[in-house]
């Protein structure tokens, strides 16, 4: 387990910003695919996370439609807390540009990120029955199976509502 520090989200300098597409590329690829179309995290939104000076994680978004999209999101894992710093923030990003709803999509493997999202208030909004089938015609490297040996076959789509 990781040490409790103080994170920070940030915009990122050169710097984070190289680090931030190295972990993202790394955890999610080139692009990532979701709700049936395939989406080009490096030429979006970045915030980064830094715990003590460090680079510990990023997030990728997206606002359209009146919607803040969170595209990908990725932790080193060196600072516990930092998902929640991040999707904290999302959230905040949310409020200062005036979009009342913070959605994104993970798969049905993914019982960690299942869990994550509840606790920290989003909800279910939608779950797409076999949509990862469309999704490998557009990103054939998505893995048949995932974490726990569980078929990676649905999206689950969450969402947070903002208030006011």
């Amino acid at each position: 387990m990781t040490a409790a520090h103080i994170i920070d989200v940030i915009d990122p300098d050169e710097t984070t910003l190289a680090q931030a597409h190295s972990l993202i590329r790394a955890q999610w690829g080139d692009s990532v695919v979701s709700l049936g179309r395939e989406v080009d995290p490096f030429d979006l939104p970045v915030r980064v996370a830094v715990a003590d000076g460090a680079f510990v994680g990023a997030v990728v978004y997206l606002i359209a439609e009146g919607e803040l999209e969170v595209v990908a999101l990725a932790a080193t894992g060196t600072a516990r807390g930092t998902g929640r710093a991040l999707m904290t923030d999302m959230f905040e990003v949310a409020r200062r540009e005036g979009v009342r709803r913070v959605r994104l999509v993970t798969t049905n493997d993914n019982l960690r990120a299942i869990g994550f999202y509840q606790v920290i208030g989003m909800t279910i909004a939608r779950v797409g029955l076999n949509a990862i089938a469309h999704a490998r015609k557009l990103k054939p490297e998505i893995p048949l199976t995932g974490d726990n040996g569980i078929p990676i076959r649905d999206e689950i789509e969450f969402e947070y509502l903002i208030e006011g």
